[in-house]
């Protein structure tokens, strides 16, 4: 384990994103591909290992950078999920998103990993505001961030173009001076 990793609780795991995980990211993003391109665009497009492989060393690059952290969750060892925080420092602003296996939601998987996420991010000094876009229609997603105490701020009608039509967004924040 990294000493970037984030222990959420026994057996459960935050570890930073990198290119040695690819073959195991890819198997995970296949089995869960029809399923997730109901909400994500990228879930859409063709997905290929060596694609994996370049997204992971992006992610590499921006935590290098300071510009994200992201994270593969591990359950009991096996690669479960992802969890991310695009930072924009200038603006004080991190934005997350998220996604679990199909096989692991449910089970609070995705909630105590996102809420170490957003620990992360609460305890940055240069950040003063986190927030999520979901799409309106993942009541899923919507129950989670209401459940880790983010406000709904409002829906951005036809913000995302998901496929061949546009979707609108539900836009959700945390502010540290809530």
């Amino acid at each position: 384990m990294s000493s970037l990793s984030v222990d959420v609780r026994e057996g459960l795991v935050l570890e930073p994103q990198r290119a040695a995980i690819a073959d195991e990211y890819y198997a995970l993003v296949e089995r869960n591909i029809e399923r997730l391109a109901q909400w994500e665009p990228w879930a859409l497009l063709p997905q290929s290992l060596s694609g994996i492989r370049l997204y992971l060393a992006w992610q590499s690059q921006a935590r290098t950078s300071g510009t994200a952290e992201s994270y593969a969750i591990r359950l009991d060892g096996a690669l479960v999920g992802s969890c991310s925080a695009r930072i924009d420092t200038a603006e004080g602003t991190a934005e997350i998103g998220y996604w679990v296996d199909a096989a692991v939601e449910g089970r609070g998987i995705a909630a105590e990993s996102v809420a170490a996420l957003v620990d992360r991010m609460t305890a940055r000094a240069d950040i003063g505001r986190i927030q999520a876009r979901t799409a309106a229609h993942n009541t899923r997603s919507r129950a989670l961030l209401e459940r880790l105490g983010f406000e709904f701020e409002g829906v951005l009608r036809s913000s995302q173009l998901l496929g061949d039509h546009r979707v609108d967004m539900a836009m959700y924040a945390r502010v540290k001076e809530d």
